[in-house]
């Protein structure tokens, strides 16, 4: 197998993976089915299952021998950790039996706590273990194909304002779970090293996930990283938006701290609101005539001047992008967290071009 299409794989299990550890009450038998068709679907997992396999399970006899809230004895030695649990699966599977057979491992009345547990304690070493394989077979390949691997990778970088910080950090960590890492300004900016000149790097990027919201609408650092984008002709293809609504605090742990939470979400789609944004911005440059106006040594007016300059820069995009963005079929992250983020893997996978 090449070294794409192998960490095309890697990724692809990593998504499916990361979705049966994570299913939802009402979910677990289908995200099962899925996870277990997926590898008996490649050649490559199945041959390592298979491997693996040196003796069958009566997993009738060791529920009928085992309590009905008590756990699974796991086999100590790996390949047979390995077989075990696959079996276990196919077993639930088949039986459609998932809740059941999970009780014991949590703790409560709550069914997710029971199905998270078993995930936690059973079904996490197999995919543990496929994930270590899929990474031996990837150092197997020559050198000279993972340079090659490299140049092909797309280089994401996350557009946000500091204040969204907790949503970056969450959509940062899902990307690392679905095997995509990303870059962004305050962990990649070398000590030191110029946030502008950061910034001005951001267009070379393959794709840009911009966080919008209202803080990110009226932040100089995040519209000056749009302005950068918005050179590229390409711009339209680079760009991955997540547009935040007010209940999406429901998936960051710490609450934010603002003066007025009414106005978290980007009001993008309506037309006054667009005004409202251009008329920000018209105000902001006007402020910053009349502050540099007062300064009487011309020395001390670059840079300011320098600032004003990108804040006229914003305003001569900020209508443009606007407009842009509330025509785009956006995609919300309520979707995007129930779909693995469909549709912004979709679009990389394209990139990629297996």
């Amino acid at each position: 197998m090449k070294k794409k299409e192998l960490t095309k794989l890697s990724r692809e299990f990593r998504v499916v993976g990361s979705r049966f550890l994570t299913t939802k009450f009402g979910s677990e038998q289908a995200d099962l089915t899925r996870f277990l068709n997926f590898i008996d679907s490649n050649d490559i997992l199945l041959t390592f299952i298979e491997n693996n396999t040196s003796s069958n399970f009566d997993f009738e006899k060791i529920n009928e021998e085992k309590e009905w809230n008590g756990k699974y004895q796991l086999p100590l030695e790996k390949s047979e950790e390995i077989s075990f649990i696959y079996q276990l699966l196919k077993h639930i599977d088949k039986s459609k039996n998932f809740l059941n057979l999970s009780f014991g491992y949590g703790t409560g009345n709550k069914y997710q706590a029971h199905i998270d547990a078993f995930n936690h304690q059973v079904t996490i070493h197999l995919i543990n273990y496929i994930r270590e394989y899929l990474e031996e077979l990837t150092l197997e390949i020559p050198l000279s194909s993972v340079a090659a691997l490299e140049e092909s990778t797309p280089q994401i970088f996350i557009s946000y304002c500091w204040k969204d910080n907790e949503f970056c950090n969450l959509i940062e960590s899902d990307f690392a779970e679905l095997g995509y890492k990303v870059t962004r300004d305050q962990r990649d900016i070398k000590f030191k090293e110029s946030i502008k000149q950061f910034m001005k790097t951001i267009g070379k990027h393959d794709f840009v996930i911009s966080i919008i919201s209202d803080h990110y609408l009226k932040s100089v650092n995040s519209m000056f990283e749009i302005s950068e984008v918005m050179r590229s002709h390409e711009y339209k293809e680079k760009m991955l938006l997540i547009i935040l609504k007010e209940k999406d605090t429901n998936f960051i742990q710490e609450s934010i701290e603002e003066e007025n939470p009414s106005n978290f979400a980007a009001e993008i789609y309506s037309f006054s609101h667009r005004i409202n944004y251009i008329k920000y911005w018209e105000a902001k440059e006007q402020e910053y005539v009349q502050e540099i106006a007062g300064i009487r040594d011309d020395v001390n007016k670059i840079v300011p001047l320098q600032e004003l300059k990108r804040i006229r820069n914003i305003l001569s995009d900020i209508s443009d992008f606007l407009a842009d963005i509330s025509d785009w079929n956006n995609t919300d992250l309520a979707t995007l967290k129930k779909t693995d983020y469909k549709a912004f893997t979709d679009e990389i996978s394209n990139f990629i071009k297996i």
